[in-house]
């Protein structure tokens, strides 16, 4: 029994009933929806347990016969997932892919499914899009931050090999990536060499995917690096073998072949050497080629901000000449206040022209020549009434005595 297979598989009263013609939904609502779930979600547990998302009708009846029976309603139930979007056959997503997957798909030989027609063989579609997220995932895990930070990059094959752990055929492999394509998440291209080679998408970026000749050149420098990493372990084992080989000789006797064997031993030093210097200068160049994207990301953020600060003061109306015409007229404004503010402080003016100090002096000059008058023609006056009765005089009352005198002159 397949693992994929749901629990109800063990129970042989239940399996009989599912294994049953389906009749139609409008004898019976109940038992048609039962069997359409049941198998439509055994279907999708079946693909996703058998990494692979094309199949035909007999490969479902391979995969469904129980003991001596087949299900008498897969015809019905694929028909109504095709209905429903959840099946395409092959031809129908060939004639809406015109990329190199597709053509790929169309050259795939039926190793699997006999001469069966690619009008017969179907896609399970959410099995494609779950088998792209398993996908990312392992891209994101395993590769995108590499040391030499230009992870989005891979080869066709080394992906491919990475992805059978969830994907079992060439065929579902490349309808995956052919959806990934379809959402903008991954976009494929060819190295000089002619070897495909995948570009997923950067995180940090919402431009559209593009493989260029830099992403060519990665893989092409990936691939050298590669080969020197192989040939620089397989030189390091012959230094060990010639060392081992050269202290043997010498422990019994036999110089001359000692020397042979050290000569050997250190021409593969200096080879690990100079290719190490080659590999070193190779992860050198992957490294400039990642920082000039970085430094063209960074001026790109340069660009948009001043781009967005023009704009915003563009906006709220601000300019230099706008800023230095409204400080003029800051300045104006002070020099106009501190005008106003010393008109208000000075003193009020009389309104015959005529200061304060003026007019002290002319009623000091006025009381002396009353006093004068008053001298010429009024006797003093009595300090009692005919001497019977004596009064202090007060200030109080010599003040109203010099107004009454005063008022008399006038």
């Amino acid at each position: 029994m397949a693992s994929y297979l749901p629990a109800e598989w063990q129970d042989d009263l239940k399996m009989n009933g599912l294994m049953s013609v389906m009749k139609e939904r409008i004898v019976n609502k109940a038992d048609y929806d039962r069997k359409l779930r049941f198998w439509t979600e055994t279907i999708h547990a079946s693909c996703i347990g058998e990494k692979n998302a094309v199949f035909d009708l007999l490969v479902l009846k391979k995969r469904f016969r129980r003991k001596d029976r087949i299900p008498a309603s897969l015809n019905a139930v694929v028909e109504n997932m095709k209905k429903n979007g959840v099946l395409m056959t092959v031809a129908e997503w060939r004639d809406r892919h015109s990329g190199w997957l597709g053509w790929g798909i169309s050259k795939t030989k039926g190793w699997m499914f006999g001469n069966s027609s690619d009008s017969e063989k179907l896609i399970h579609l959410p099995t494609i899009e779950e088998l792209s997220k398993n996908l990312l995932d392992i891209y994101n895990q395993e590769l995108r931050s590499e040391v030499d930070c230009t992870g989005e990059v891979v080869t066709y094959k080394d992906m491919m090999e990475r992805a059978r752990s969830i994907i079992e055929t060439n065929e579902t492999f490349d309808l995956v990536l052919e959806h990934l394509a379809d959402v903008g998440e991954l976009t494929v291209g060819t190295t000089k060499n002619g070897e495909k080679a995948l570009k997923f998408k950067d995180r940090g970026s919402e431009d559209p995917v593009k493989f260029t000749e830099a992403d060519a050149s990665v893989v092409d420098i990936r691939k050298a690096m590669s080969k020197l990493d192989r040939e620089i372990q397989q030189l390091e084992q012959k230094v060990k073998k010639y060392d081992e080989q050269c202290r043997s000789c010498l422990r019994s006797g036999e110089k001359g072949r000692a020397q042979n064997f050290l000569r050997q031993r250190k021409r593969a030093e200096k080879d690990v050497a100079d290719k190490d210097n080659q590999y070193q200068k190779l992860l050198t160049m992957l490294h400039q080629i990642s920082a000039a994207k970085n430094n063209r990301d960074v001026l790109s953020a340069y660009q948009s901000g001043a781009a967005a600060f023009k704009a915003t003061l563009a906006r709220q109306g601000l300019s230099p000449d706008k800023v230095h015409e409204t400080m003029d007229d800051v300045a104006n404004s002070i020099d106009e206040y501190k005008e106003i503010e010393e008109a208000i402080s000075s003193p009020i003016a009389n309104s015959n022209g005529l200061s304060d100090a003026e007019l002290e002096q002319e009623l000091d000059d006025l009381l002396t020549e009353s006093k004068k008058d008053d001298s010429l023609h009024l006797p003093e006056a009595p300090t009692n009434r005919f001497g019977l009765f004596d009064k202090e005089i007060t200030p109080e009352d010599q003040l109203e005595i010099r107004l009454a005198q005063l008022r008399q002159a006038i």
